[in-house]
């Protein structure tokens, strides 16, 4: 009894210093835990917040695209009722030179009559007293007749010079709406690798057509090149060229075309 009484201390105590090991054991434990969920709970916020962004700025294109459409079925109206009309124009003005050939071969006929009415007044001239003068009531009628044609050849003339100036101004009309500028500037606004694509501030109010190409660069180095897909008012939307790429596209960079 002596010895157990002395020994039931010791395991006591052993015992209690057991029990505070692990309870400090499982406190840093404990520590560790909060400090890896508190990380986890960051992690989560940040990629949370890239997401929404994400969706936020693809939601966005998505409905840049949709105005796209609709201008772009605008311009492509416009396009198509001005080569309507730069080909009535031209259908105008074929005609108009059909009918000035037309009327140079009559004028040539009747200057021809005309010689040789003149030839034969000439010949007649000293017995004219005496022959009568119905062939020159024919060179008066024919002298009027061409004084006639070489009026409406200048009125056909005038015609024409009229038809050619529209088409020159239909022919530049139709360059305006279907040709990007040469050397036009602008610089990338939104990147989207994950898509292939990025977003540019100039769209048709810099007169910039669809299936147009864009070098892109940062400083003076080429990073790459893009096509674009759709425009808008004042920005489009292009695809990444992979085979053209040198690095990767970031807000910012220079685009040329």
């Amino acid at each position: 009894m002596n010895k157990l009484g002395k020994i039931a201390p010791i395991v006591v105590i052993i015992a209690c210093l057991g029990s505070g090991f692990f309870a400090y054991e499982l406190q840093v434990m404990k520590k560790a835990h909060l400090g890896k969920i508190a990380e986890l709970n960051d992690s989560l916020t940040t990629t949370t917040a890239k997401l929404t962004k994400a969706e936020s700025t693809l939601k966005q294109a998505q409905n840049d695209l949709t105005q796209t459409k609709g201008d772009l079925a605008k311009a492509t109206n416009d396009l198509q009722t001005t080569k309507v009309a730069l080909d009535q124009k031209t259908q105008e003005a074929d005609g108009l030179k059909t009918q000035m050939a037309d009327k140079d071969k009559e004028l040539q006929q009747a200057k021809t009559d005309l010689g040789a009415s003149q030839a034969m007044v000439t010949k007649i001239k000293d017995g004219l007293s005496k022959a009568g003068i119905t062939d020159i009531d024919n060179l008066d009628k024919l002298t009027d007749k061409i004084v006639s044609l070489g009026d409406e050849n200048k009125i056909l003339g005038q015609q024409l010079v009229t038809l050619h100036a529209d088409n020159v101004q239909l022919k530049e009309k139709l360059e305006f709406l279907t040709t990007t500028p040469v050397g036009l500037r602008g610089h990338v606004t939104v990147v989207q690798e994950k898509w292939g694509f990025l977003v540019l501030d100039v769209g048709q109010a810099q007169r910039v057509q669809p299936n147009a190409e864009f070098l892109v660069y940062r400083d003076t180095k080429l990073i790459g090149k893009v096509q674009v897909v759709s425009v808008a008012a004042n920005n489009c939307i292009g695809q990444i060229m992979p085979e053209y790429m040198h690095g990767t596209p970031v807000v910012g960079d220079l685009i040329i075309h």
